[in-house]
This record gives structure tokens, sequence and C-alpha cells, in this order.
């Protein structure tokens, strides 16, 4: 196993799970990485946050959702579920709490990705 997987395997993810959802295929998992590395919808969904556009913000955070939880990163995952759960709800509370646990879950996992070239 590669440092990088070593590495995500620490922070939480499940790679046994994770490599089953890619069928084994560790190089299609690192490209599918490098292309997080630059996923819009972090910056969309602080767009969306501060025009007010809870709609948006709700296809954003939902976006995130999926990608994440594809990744197999369920520390991030798991801080943004109640981003998206608040947003389908119609509630806005906490949202920048919220929106800042998600960017710190971010930091760590980019912290980690950094390892690719």
């Amino acid at each position: 196993m590669s440092k990088l997987l070593d590495d995500l395997q620490a922070y939480g993810v499940d790679l046994a799970e994770t490599m089953d959802r890619f069928v084994d295929d560790e190089e299609l998992y690192v490209s599918c990485l490098e292309e997080f590395r630059t996923e819009p919808s972090f910056d969309d969904l602080r767009s969306a946050l501060d025009d007010g556009d809870m709609e948006a913000a709700f296809d954003a955070a939902h976006t995130l959702k999926g990608v994440t939880g594809n990744l197999g990163f369920t520390p991030l995952f798991n801080a943004v579920c109640p981003m998206v759960e608040t947003l389908r709800s119609g509630a806005n509370e906490e949202l920048e709490e919220k929106y800042n646990a998600i960017m710190a879950e971010k930091a760590r996992v980019d912290a980690i990705l950094e390892e690719i070239h």
C-alpha cells in the first residue's frame, strides 16, 4: 500500500470499502483524488452562503456529500452532512459554524493530498 493510502486510512478512509467502489483500481482512485483537489463545490458553497442563496448552497453541499462519500473521506463527509440536512430543512442555523467545520476537514484532506504530484 502506498504512503498516500496509508495516510488516507489514518485520516479515516475505509480503504476496503472505498477501493471496492473503485474496483481495486488505485490508479483510478488517485486520479479522482487529483480531481478532488480542485473541486469547485467548496467555493460554490461559500459564494451561495455569502449571497444568501440557500438553494444553491444546498446544491453545492449535496454535491460535496456525494463526492466526499464516494472518495471515502468519512470525517469530511460527516462534516458535510449536517450542512446538507440543515439546508434541506430550510433552516439557516449555524451555517457559518458548519461551513467552518467542513473547511477544517477539507484542510486535513488537502494536507494529505499534497503528496500527489
